[in-house]
């Protein structure tokens, strides 16, 4: 298969050679007025509501229950913390580089994608989905994905290195998928796929992904796939983080 090679070149934002084209634009959440805990975690990240960053909308689900803290969708974190992790509900924000695309400490965003999720869900349902908006809760607007960094978590590494009572330990045929959809206005979806591991090769650093090939979208939204599958859906990990979303505007 085709391997992704981590990249360390940091994508800033960029204008078009003509002046008539819409605006290359860089997602970056130094540019966003987002809290953190002392965690160092999104301050947000037990309530029901999305965060907007430079007109990008991110779904997010969260709250604090009897079990600790349930969410799905994306998070906000700066954790700088690095080095491999087998516990899951202290360390599921780390991730392997100790922080984004600009630095040690600097914030990026965890993805948890909601393994329940089957091809029937419609995509308003979708537990990670990213739309273009000029404020919350206003109309999604037309965008089109150019490209993003992504990197696997501290305990997805952990978990497909050692395994543990919940996931195996990956061995060569293994693999570990993430899909991003772009939905277009009539409804139709397009797909690109890269591996964030394959068989023994797992990713940790950011690496370069294109999503140029979806097109105009009216929204964005990502799924995972395992080969280490049950019943029940994935055993791995359904976690990732990204950075550095580029996208282009479409002007009216």
């Amino acid at each position: 298969m085709k391997k992704i090679l981590p990249v360390v070149m940091l994508l800033a934002l960029a204008a078009c050679s003509d002046d008539n084209d819409p605006v290359e634009v860089t997602v970056q959440l130094n540019r966003a007025e987002i809290s953190y805990n002392d965690e160092n975690v999104w301050d947000g990240v037990a309530s029901n509501q999305p965060f907007l960053v430079q007109y990008m909308e991110f779904s997010h689900e969260g709250e604090l229950g009897p079990w600790g803290l349930a969410w799905n969708g994306f998070t906000p974190a700066r954790v700088s913390e690095t080095g491999p992790q087998t516990d899951w509900l202290a360390h599921q924000f780390q991730i392997t580089t100790g922080g984004g695309m600009s630095g040690t400490g600097t914030p990026y965003i965890v993805a948890f994608w909601d393994t329940q999720e089957n091809e029937s869900t419609p995509a308003a349902e979708r537990s990670c989905r990213i739309q273009h908006k000029a404020g919350v809760n206003s109309v999604p607007e037309e965008f089109r994905p150019i490209s993003m960094y992504v990197t696997n978590t501290s305990y997805v590494c952990a978990t497909v290195r050692e395994g543990n009572n919940f996931a195996k330990k990956f061995e060569e045929g293994d693999w570990l998928r993430l899909n991003a959809h772009g939905v277009h206005a009539d409804g139709s979806v397009s797909t690109t796929s890269f591996l964030l591991v394959d068989g023994t090769d797992v990713v940790e650093g950011w690496t370069l992904v294109n999503l140029s090939s979806l097109g105009t979208v009216t929204e964005l939204y990502f799924t995972m796939e395992s080969s280490d599958s049950g019943m029940w859906g994935m055993n791995t990990p359904s976690y990732f983080a990204m950075d550095c979303l580029t996208y282009r505007a479409v002007m009216p």
